[in-house]
């Protein structure tokens, strides 16, 4: 990990270097287009292919990235039933608990329609009709996504939740992925992947429903194209690489700040582990415990290569300093293992979601305690929030204004709109107000 002294340096460092952008990975789609392009291009592209030639141009994208491509792209509901039946029941009690309790929590947080008493003005909270939840399965099948995409829009009150995940020819999605969708409560599971289901999603074919919105992480090919179609589709967030940061004093177990920081660098290799401690002994003893640690992971030399590639240690002398260092970071994880930890998460102002003590594990959040894992990446918690039952539905206000009230209000209303120039608006209420004088 890179090592940088001191606070001052620790916040300049987030500012101006943590979201330097990772270098693209250039494609030319398998030989899809005549030359190598950014994600961005890339997504660009894609979508226009499938705009204009729907499921025929998902079967062509999808023949030249894979090799293959389905004969249908709807997953049957008795594969799905299948696959359910077909999983250990001590992995079935484990998705029931964790839908269980991310039911729960996201149930609490659900806006609710309110009016004033009178029924004059309020807002009214409706779902969403059709939403779509995108499930990476690159190096890992992740079932615990569609948990925490489907269950949240299950809360709202979503009427369809359709499941969009790859798999590769004829081949079915990952049976975990597959019973998980069961579980969770989705309507609908598509073999669908990359921008190219972006792009279906958000325009529809002749196979695949246009939705209203489209919520998840995936691949830089994936984030591109949900920037390029938000407007015609709502999306939830642009997602880059996990990353967590610990805060870490003398008193944390340096075999929890080492395995909190590896549960996330083992996602990829562009993952962003950090730790800002309180003293150099704690980094080094840290490090040691990584590289221990990392020796008996299957997936130890990607997360050693998020070490390597955007591993960072900030060294503080205070955790007053160490909270200034993970405002200005804004993780999308932020772990509190210091002796203060209860006092310290208080002055938390920028986190995708606060993990506060040695036993409040991360881990916990990613698979099983109630909130969804999929929160803000890249410094974007400054401005926006982890997934939840909120984003799925629309809160609308509503204007039920008797006689009175509007004559009340109406001289306030007229003088205001001609202070802008707009007249017209004014005239929609002088109207109003004169009929009811008698003028």
């Amino acid at each position: 990990m890179k090592r940088v002294i001191g606070a001052t340096a620790g916040i300049e460092y987030f500012k101006h270097e943590r979201n330097a952008p990772v270098d693209a990975v250039l494609s030319d789609g398998g030989g899809l287009f005549d030359a190598e392009v950014s994600p961005a291009e890339f997504a660009a592209r894609v979508i226009e292919i499938v705009r204009n030639e729907g499921d025929s141009g998902l079967a062509r994208i999808n023949v030249a990235l894979d090799g293959s491509s389905p004969d249908t792209f709807e997953v049957p509901q008795s594969e799905i039933d299948s696959a359910l039946a077909n999983l250990d029941p001590a992995s079935i009690a484990a998705f029931e608990l964790a839908t269980k309790r991310v039911r729960k929590f996201q149930s609490r947080g659900l806006p609710k329609s309110w009016n004033d008493g009178t029924g004059r003005f309020g807002e009214r909270v409706t779902p969403l009709g059709t939403i779509a939840a995108y499930v990476p399965c690159g190096t890992a099948p992740l079932a615990s996504t569609v948990i925490m995409t489907v269950v949240p829009a299950k809360v709202a009150g979503v009427e369809e939740i359709i499941v969009a995940t790859p798999a590769p020819g004829d081949s079915m999605p990952h049976p975990a992925v597959l019973a998980a969708a069961k579980i969770a409560g989705a309507s609908r599971v598509f073999k669908l992947g990359g921008a190219q289901a972006i792009a279906a999603l958000a325009y529809g074919t002749e196979s695949v429903p246009a939705v209203d919105l489209i919520c998840g992480p995936g691949s830089a090919w994936v984030t591109a194209a949900k920037k390029l179609v938000y407007g015609d589709v709502g999306i939830d967030g642009l997602y880059g690489p996990t990353e967590t940061l610990v805060i870490a004093d003398d008193s944390a177990d340096p075999r929890f700040t080492a395995s909190d920081l590896i549960a996330q660098a083992e996602h990829d290799t562009v993952a962003m582990p950090i730790l800002v401690a309180l003293s150099v002994d704690i980094v080094d003893t840290t490090e040691v415990e990584i590289e221990r640690q990392l020796k008996g992971l299957p997936r130890g030399n990607t997360a050693r290569a998020a070490f390597e590639n955007r591993g960072v240690a900030v060294i503080v002398d205070s955790t007053a300093e160490a909270i200034d260092v993970a405002n200005a970071a804004a993780p999308e994880h932020l772990c509190i293992l210091t002796a203060d930890a209860n006092e310290l998460a208080g002055k938390v102002t920028n986190a995708g979601g606060v993990f506060v003590g040695e036993w409040s594990a991360e881990v916990m959040a990613d698979y099983i305690a109630g909130p969804s894992h999929v929160m803000p990446t890249a410094g974007t918690a400054r401005f926006s929030s982890a997934l939840s039952a909120r984003n799925f539905v629309r809160v609308t206000p509503v204007l039920n204004f008797d006689d009175a009230t509007f004559l009340e209000l109406s001289r306030d209303a007229e003088l205001l709109a001609k202070l802008e120039g707009l007249h017209g608006h004014a005239a929609a209420s002088e109207y109003r107000r004169r009929y009811m004088v008698g003028e």
